[in-house]
């Protein structure tokens, strides 16, 4: 049914719980897996700082190095490898279609909740708008799946 799965995951209570259930998706169908993730216009680390451009590259760097290291701890978990990292920059909703439909993904997994606040308000929620926009199906994980 599905042959390549995108993941889309920004370190969120949300995401965490993606990242589980799209490897395990992946893992169980034989999929590929890609992953995606989106800087916005406003970073989360940023947020609640005024921060010169030097820093704010340090902590874009420093946040893809975890996200790097959550998705390496989730390949060791699962045993499987993902085939495909994206890091790309805008509107994360945007983005995250825009990735999905250009490579030929044929299912999105992603996060219920992410960030919120001030972020949230001004971006909408990325999990309803992918939803809407999608070409393909668009899983919303809101609870870890069993293993």
């Amino acid at each position: 049914m599905y042959t390549k799965i995108l993941l889309a995951y920004d370190r969120s209570k949300g995401g965490k719980m993606a990242i589980d259930e799209g490897f395990c998706l992946a893992k169980t169908l034989g999929c590929q897996l890609g992953v995606i993730w989106v800087v916005p216009p406003i970073p989360y680390y940023a947020i609640s700082l005024v921060i010169e451009h030097e820093e704010e590259e340090k902590g874009e760097k420093s946040f893809f190095s975890e996200i790097r290291k959550d998705i390496q701890e989730a390949e060791n978990k699962w045993g499987i490898k993902v085939r495909e990292f994206y890091k790309k920059y805008g509107h994360p909703a945007l983005e995250i279609v825009n990735c999905a439909n250009e490579n030929g993904y044929d299912l999105i997994v992603l996060g219920h909740s992410g960030y919120s606040g001030a972020l949230g308000r001004a971006l909408g929620s990325t999990a309803a708008r992918v939803s809407e926009e999608a070409r393909c199906s668009v899983l919303i994980a809101r609870h870890p799946p069993a293993e």
